[in-house]
């Protein structure tokens, strides 16, 4: 098939062989997880991170290596009265440099859109977060996998809906994949108890305070400290509750959380294990009540900032 003169470069031929192989690669690579079933963190990472980008790098290596030889006969008086290049469909090889442009750009923005929302689902996916970085992510994945919230995916509570926070957890996500290649992250992880999102956003989704639960009987299991570690069950009976004071009964712990009752408080501590200030306003009174440290009080300007 004859192409334009410009088309005929090494950086152009380099550029559509990188593409290719990479388009070829990407749907065999495709093909094998879809049919033969295949779970592998890293396959996704190969085919959804690492393979868009090398494709694309391909595709504008095309014409880069045309411009720089458009420029080439410039400089060598080749090109006659035209300045700048131009598209003539009257010639063959320029009907068929478009035509495949057309067909390419095409397939490329199909293709594109399926495998940007395939890479969307797997970088949400607890595959994804669990096991990929499993050398990093393995206590926490084991204890999610034993938790209440093992059908929940992780982001579900880590980054909730929305395209902000998403963007914001992927921006993220960059320093954390820099830290993780140079070990630079802190061992063991901190739990995340800064910038994260508002509790109604995430966790109210599906625990709704202002639903009214009757009270749940839980048994936590412990152990003492003696020679043969005597089982010490502890029997509590939660009063729950919850509700909305303005069709009903609205009592229990929900009621005082967050239904009834602003708590805002002051910690000493990063962990925000101490806790030497607290204040409590009844919504529908009005009433404040501050509860504070006696021996070890915070200093007022401390308070003032709050």
């Amino acid at each position: 098939m004859k192409l334009p003169r410009l088309a005929y470069n090494m950086i152009s031929a380099a550029g559509a062989v990188i593409a290719a192989v990479t388009a070829i690669l990407t749907l065999f690579m495709l093909g094998i997880s879809s049919f033969a079933n295949i779970t592998n963190p890293y396959l996704g990472v190969f085919i959804y991170m690492i393979l868009p980008p090398v494709f694309i790098f391909g595709l504008l290596l095309i014409p880069i290596g045309m411009w720089r030889e458009w420029r080439r006969f410039q400089r060598g008086g080749e090109i006659g009265e035209y300045r700048w290049p131009y598209i003539d469909l009257n010639k063959k090889s320029h009907r068929n440099a478009f035509f495949i442009f057309i067909s390419c750009t095409l397939i490329f923005i199909i293709a594109g859109a399926v495998i940007s929302y395939q890479a969307f689902h797997f970088t949400e996916s607890v595959r994804f977060c669990g096991t990929t970085c499993h050398n990093v992510m393995q206590p926490e994945y084991t204890a999610y996998q034993n938790s209440p919230h093992a059908r929940v995916p992780c982001t579900e509570c880590h980054v909730g809906s929305g395209a902000g926070w998403y963007t914001k957890s992927k921006l993220s996500g960059l320093y954390q994949v820099y830290a993780v290649l140079t070990n630079v992250y802190p061992h063991p992880i901190p739990t995340p108890v800064k910038n994260l999102r508002p509790a109604q956003q995430t966790c109210e989704q599906c625990h709704w305070p202002r639903q009214f639960y009757g009270a749940q009987q839980k048994q936590f299991n412990h152990y003492k400290y003696d020679s043969t570690s005597t089982s010490w069950p502890i029997n509590m009976l939660i009063k729950t509750g919850g509700g909305d004071p303005r069709t009903g009964q609205a009592a229990g712990i929900h009621w005082h959380m967050n239904i009834g009752f602003l708590v805002e408080y002051i910690a000493r501590d990063e962990r925000r294990q101490e806790i030497p200030w607290v204040r409590v306003t009844n919504n529908e009174t009005g009433k404040v009540t501050v509860y504070q440290d006696q021996s070890n009080p915070l200093p007022a300007d401390s308070i003032a900032l709050l």
